[in-house]
């Protein structure tokens, strides 16, 4: 980013709030003595921009200062727009109109001579998000209450499809992954935080002010319970083959764990919590003669005794 860029980047960020210098320094990956510079050369511009010294101090804009609208250039435009068709590969979203007008907006705003350098950069771009069939009732009920720390009782079918239970959340964090939009929530039947996928939520109810109190307590109850100790991680060593490599830097949490050690063939250390020890088996099964578990022992273990019972049942349908 260009320095005539920062500082009118520096002026927008703080028409959102308060920034210190250490903050902005981040955001734009530069130093604490740059963003000073720039913010004494945006004093010098006129841009009334207040100082606050000692502790809890930093930066901001006098109030009722807005920064005149700004041209996008080329590469924002390409960036905005990309990001508006990713989120329109999903099935459903909680802007699920707003996605389309706001792309015609950007594309009515950025003058025909940008778009015309854009597109092809555009053509080459592409997200990688699965096709899914589904609609979602009930995200916006799961928005509108983590600003407030809220609670939902909500009817949620299970991975069986031939479970349904009601469940007391109070969520936390929504995302979207592989196509499907997912909740992070503190449930009370659960006594932990757990996942849960929005399509699943067959039904959602209001909690009302006092018992949602009542839900608070518990909740706090619950988590000030001691914890017994966990196991030790375990070290899990594999080697992959370059798609067996494919198919394990997808996974987020161990997708950079690996390094190439000869020509196509690459090695992948972690450290495996016991919870995710069957995730552990399924995932090197699923691979198959794309990898090798070196160690644990164990782990090479199961696998084959998976690997037999699935071989058995074949040879009982063949036999049949």
């Amino acid at each position: 980013m260009n320095r005539t860029n920062r500082l009118a980047a520096i002026v927008m960020a703080l028409q959102h709030g308060h920034e210190t210098a250490h903050s902005l320094g981040e955001k734009f990956e530069v130093s604490r003595r740059t963003i000073l510079r720039d913010i004494q050369s945006l004093s010098e511009m006129n841009v009334p921009i207040i100082a606050i010294s000692g502790p809890g101090g930093g930066f901001s804009l006098m109030e009722g200062y807005v920064l005149p609208p700004l041209q996008l250039d080329p590469v924002e435009a390409a960036t905005l727009i990309f990001a508006l068709e990713g989120l329109s590969r999903y099935a459903d979203t909680p802007f699920h109109e707003k996605r389309w007008t706001l792309m015609n907006k950007v594309k009515a705003i950025i003058p025909d001579d940008i778009m015309a350098r854009i597109d092809p950069m555009l053509k080459q771009l592409h997200h990688h998000i699965p096709d899914r069939n589904y609609i979602l009732h009930h995200l916006d009920p799961l928005l509108a209450c983590i600003p407030e720390q809220g609670w939902l009782s909500v009817l949620y079918r299970s991975v069986s499809r031939s479970r349904h239970r009601w469940l007391h959340i109070c969520p936390t964090r929504v995302y979207a992954s592989s196509g499907f939009w997912y909740c992070e929530a503190y449930s009370i039947e659960h006594g932990e935080q757990r996942l849960f996928r929005v399509d699943r939520i067959i039904d959602v109810k209001a909690i009302e002010p006092q018992d949602a109190q009542v839900l608070n307590e518990q909740a706090q109850q619950q988590q000030s319970k001691p914890i017994p100790p966990e196991q030790p991680p375990t070290l899990v060593k594999a080697q992959l083959s370059y798609r067996g490599m494919i198919e394990a830097e997808q996974d987020e949490h161990i997708g950079e764990k690996m390094i190439e050690i000869a020509p196509d063939l690459w090695e992948l250390s972690f450290l495996c919590p016991p919870g995710e020890w069957d995730w552990a088996v399924r995932f090197f099964y699923r691979l198959g003669r794309e990898a090798e578990v070196i160690e644990p022992l164990q782990l090479r273990s199961e696998i084959r005794q998976h690997a037999e019972e699935v071989s058995r049942r074949y040879l009982a349908s063949t036999k049949s």
